[in-house]
């Protein structure tokens, strides 16, 4: 669904697919995801809650066939914001194999948050979607089975920082990956992907601060 002002994304644990791709990597051989195409999508529902199309970040609408029912999909005639597998088929019509929901981070000023946690992930990837409203995000969370009754759970988030102006008059948005463990074992690793909500902010460019284990990293994206 889309993102409803400025608030940060809990992850539990039970819920890994929220943000995790279905499938890290595509089944070898020459099974049915072998030859499948991936794309961040805003997937969009129908007045019975089925995924009916979705608008790839390069701009196609593709209509999909059979239509999808994922357990998260649950308001009609609205849009959520995923990663959809799917084989090409004629035209616009597009063959759906799996769709994974992806988190929506709207920034957050740094003033309105109590305390910012910055816990230690391993960073993958950013880049910008076309058209400049999504910061895509790949990353890495350890993770592991919790003992007794506890069902901590990861909490994402954006925290924004303010803006930069630069010596040649371009103007950098600062933003922070908020990351709480929140009790989480950390055994292994799994892979997440979050989409930040960019979109309205005015700026020539995005630098992102990570906290890895490292150290902390920053990338800079052009806006659009």
């Amino acid at each position: 669904m889309r993102a409803r002002g400025a608030r940060l994304c809990a992850l539990a644990l039970a819920m890994a697919a929220v943000t995790a791709c279905e499938r890290d990597s595509y089944d070898k051989g020459t099974g049915e995801h072998s030859l499948a195409t991936a794309d961040f999508v805003e997937a969009h529902t129908d007045s019975g809650r089925q995924v009916t199309c979705a608008v790839t970040d390069g701009g196609r609408r593709l209509t999909l066939t059979p239509p999808l029912a994922p357990i998260w999909a649950t308001v009609a005639d609205t849009a959520y914001r995923a990663i959809l597998y799917y084989n090409r088929g004629d035209g616009d019509c597009a063959r759906p194999l799996s769709i994974t929901r992806v988190a929506v981070l709207a920034p957050k000023p740094r003033a309105e948050l109590k305390q910012v946690k910055t816990d230690p992930l391993t960073f993958e990837s950013a880049w910008m979607s076309c058209g400049g409203k999504y910061l895509n995000v790949g990353l890495y969370l350890k993770t592991g089975e919790a003992t007794g009754g506890d069902r901590p759970r990861h909490t994402l988030g954006a925290v924004s920082e303010g803006a930069r102006q630069n010596a040649d008059g371009t103007r950098t948005a600062l933003l922070t990956l908020y990351h709480d463990q929140g009790g989480v074992p950390e055994h292994y690793s799994s892979k997440y992907y979050a989409s930040i909500l960019c979109g309205d902010i005015p700026c020539d460019s995005i630098a992102l601060t990570v906290s890895t284990y490292k150290g902390k990293t920053v990338k800079t994206v052009a806006a659009k």
